[in-house]
């Protein structure tokens, strides 16, 4: 028997595993009365975002161009714009990013949409299916992880990211107007290299390092909400708040479970975010992700809607106590 057979007979009970999980997510969505979509594979834009870097392929036969997605939501807002209504998809995702222990190149993906309805409505579905996982999968309910215990039945804990930078960093990130603010903040609290960083880089450092650790101490999974206009390419400001972004990131057991947002539905927003962000990749010698005219024009006729992406495999890693190459759905392939 080869080594590889050797190492997926070791896996086959982890497979069966991931297939429970997988049908007890479906059966969740399923029973709420959400559609379930397939987005493509092949796609001719594959997101937004600076700091997302896609996988480009090439038909040899048909000479066609694509890339593989980095998240289905660009499709997934289209179905919404053509009143879908709930919908949600398990799809593979795929980022040209160095695998380590809460990333791979090729991940599955968990996203949901509510059409006319908020961030409470998502953040309601999140608790609801956290505490059907923690039910199917943990005795108690309660992960054991590194030394400290994380209850997915209890309720989520709310939580400002503005408080949160106050609590744990030590300034409301709200009252850092400047990159030179930013930087300060960041070498305080240890950056050596914060001199030739963007408020993005900042901030992405003071999370790791500060706040993260700090949330994986609470007990309960937690959800911060309200975050800055240059960590949100796809969400809309918050109408209470002006330069605030409407959107929480989930946390549990020491893990960036989830992004949620309250949509963005104005295209031309849309495209000023576009034009942003494409211009920053460039300045970072990176070339531009390709503009996708149609999903703009989706955007523009969402409806007030909320949508949340869920990493699959972190929550699977979560349940299990395993590691994320252990369980992620491409393992087949995987080596030891």
């Amino acid at each position: 028997m080869t080594k590889a057979i050797e190492n997926i007979r070791e896996r086959l009970p982890l497979f069966h595993e991931r297939e429970r999980f997988l049908r007890t997510v479906r059966s969740f969505f399923h029973a709420r009365r959400f559609l379930e979509v397939d987005a493509p594979i092949l796609v001719p834009s594959a997101g937004m975002e600076p700091h997302l870097d896609p996988f480009k392929v090439k038909g040899e036969a048909t000479g066609l161009e694509a890339f593989l997605p980095t998240s289905p939501e660009f499709y997934l807002k289209r179905l919404l714009a053509a009143g879908s209504g709930p919908c949600f998809s398990l799809a593979p995702s795929f980022r040209d990013e160095v695998s380590g222990s809460g990333h791979s190149p090729e991940f599955l993906m968990l996203e949901w949409y509510r059409s006319g309805e908020t961030l409470a409505a998502i953040l309601k579905d999140a608790q609801a299916l956290l505490r059907k996982m923690a039910a199917a999968f943990l005795p108690g309910g309660v992960v054991k992880r590194d030394g400290l215990e994380c209850d997915l039945s209890g309720k989520i804990i709310k939580m400002e990211l503005g408080k949160a930078f106050e609590r744990f960093v030590g300034v409301d990130w709200r009252a850092l107007r400047t990159l030179a603010e930013w930087r300060d903040a960041a070498t305080r609290h240890g950056a050596g290299q914060a001199k030739g960083w963007s408020e993005n880089d900042c901030f992405s450092y003071l999370m790791l390092t500060r706040v993260e650790p700090e949330l994986a101490r609470l007990g309960r999974p937690a959800a911060l909400f309200g975050y800055p206009p240059f960590q949100a390419a796809l969400a809309a400001e918050k109408e209470s708040e002006p330069g605030v972004i409407d959107r929480f990131e989930l946390f549990a057991a020491g893990v960036e479970l989830a992004n949620a947002y309250q949509e963005l539905c104005d295209g031309a927003e849309q495209r000023r975010r576009y034009d942003l962000f494409q211009a920053e990749r460039r300045a970072a010698g990176k070339p531009p992700h390709p503009r996708d005219e149609e999903f703009f024009e989706a955007v523009d006729l969402l409806s007030p809607s909320a949508g949340i992406a869920l990493g699959a495999d972190r929550l699977l890693s979560i349940l299990l106590d395993r590691k994320l190459q252990d369980v992620r759905h491409n393992s087949l392939g995987a080596r030891s």
